[in-house]
């Protein structure tokens, strides 16, 4: 070996490049790139975590605001308006001669100008209200007829009812004690002595399709009643599914919403697998490609190793020609 080999091979500067600055850079080197890649790795999968569980809870959300929607939609197609109020405009005649009334008090209310009011199939109460004072004529008066009829489209009578009513009886005895207690608020004029009648007229009544009602006329057959006002008040009278929806409508929608939740998800379940086999053909091959490659990442890396040895030999084909080169230089030098 020569002066200048030895002193090249022992330079401190390429012993310290060699076995010192150049590990420690290749150390620091994998170091970085094994964490760069295992921090694109995490952000990678934290990414496809957010973005699937974001799907998810998109048609989650979807799947629950369309069943509110239904059950809503069911409720106001299902349940009729439970109660319509008219009121009601007394007419009658006076007399030419003497004070009072000359026939009894009548009038005639227009329930609805459209063809059909009512819901048909359910059942109505249908009662006149009446303010009536408490009045030495009306506790004179004793009982007296309501009646009323309930007409169609171009006057067609449909039903007619007729109901007796009559004030409170009330002794004396209460009727001083109430008027005492209740003296203050008389004289303010916060209330009134009269009492209020409710007269229902059809306890069970049930509009027809065909000939639907629209006008209502009511008689008081009293020229003799006395009374401040009064009303026409049309009630649904529920019974089954609309009943309970009626008086417990918070558990009603409870149940209704839920069952049209587990509906509505199995029908998108099934939808998405036989949409699955519906797809078309570019979204599969699409697909496929996508779990081809998912299924090449997770090949053990042994295969590419085993085809390196088999790609191999040529490379230490070319060291022995290198050998053989060099036994053939020996003698030469040997000479020289």
């Amino acid at each position: 070996m020569s002066l200048g080999s030895l002193i090249n091979y022992m330079n401190p500067f390429r012993i310290f490049q060699q076995y010192v600055s150049l590990p420690v850079e290749v150390f620091i080197s994998r170091q970085y790139t094994g964490y760069k890649k295992k921090t694109e790795e995490g952000l990678s999968s934290v990414k496809e975590l957010l973005f699937r569980a974001g799907v998810i809870a998109v048609f989650f959300a979807a799947i629950v605001w369309l069943s509110i929607f239904m059950y809503v939609v069911f409720y106001y197609t299902y349940m009729p308006n439970v109660t319509h109020v008219r009121p009601v405009h007394l007419q009658f005649k006076s007399c030419d001669e003497v004070m009072g009334v000359c026939s009894f008090p009548s009038a005639h209310v227009q329930l609805t100008r459209r063809s059909q009011m009512l819901m048909s199939g359910q059942s109505y109460r249908i009662k006149l209200v009446l303010d009536m004072p408490e009045s030495q004529t009306n506790k004179d008066l004793g009982m007296f007829m309501v009646c009323a009829q309930m007409r169609a489209k171009g006057g067609v009578l449909v039903s007619s009812s007729c109901r007796a009513a009559m004030l409170r009886h009330r002794s004396i005895l209460h009727y001083i004690m109430r008027t005492f207690t209740w003296a203050p608020v008389f004289l303010t004029g916060l209330d009134e002595e009269k009492q209020q009648l409710h007269v229902e007229l059809f306890s069970d009544f049930e509009d027809d399709e065909n000939v639907p009602i629209t006008d209502a006329y009511v008689e008081l057959q009293s020229r003799y009643a006395q009374v401040y006002s009064c009303e026409l008040h049309v009630e649904a009278h529920f019974a089954g599914l609309r009943y309970y929806m009626y008086h417990w409508p918070k558990i009603s929608a409870l149940i209704g919403i839920s069952s049209n939740l587990f509906f509505v998800s199995l029908v998108f379940i099934l939808s998405w697998y036989h949409l699955q086999d519906g797809l078309p053909e570019f979204i599969k091959s699409k697909l496929v490609t996508e779990i081809k490659t998912e299924k090449e990442d997770d090949v053990p890396r042994g295969g590419k190793i085993k085809l390196e040895k088999e790609d191999s030999p040529p490379f230490f084909e070319g060291d022995i020609l290198l050998e053989e080169l060099q036994k053939i230089e020996e003698p030469k030098k040997k000479k020289t």
